[in-house]
């Protein structure tokens, strides 16, 4: 179980860091790209979270074929 949380943290760590990165590199106002950010962490964790959902129901979906 420790494992799980270990790698959930470091991709929850990770992600924020690309995220931010990645918005204030992209918006040469910092003022700007500080109100942005919520709504681009937002949706990368969402689509994230949407991926995981589609691979979760792909997965029960093939492996009850089986």
């Amino acid at each position: 179980m420790t494992d799980i949380l270990v790698h959930l943290l470091l991709f929850l760590f990770l992600g924020t860091a690309i995220v931010t990165l990645g918005t204030f590199h992209s918006d040469a106002d910092d003022a700007r790209a500080r109100k942005v950010w919520p709504r681009r962490m937002l949706g990368f964790f969402g689509g994230c979270a949407l991926l995981i959902l589609v691979m979760l129901v792909c997965e029960h979906t093939f492996a009850a074929l089986g």
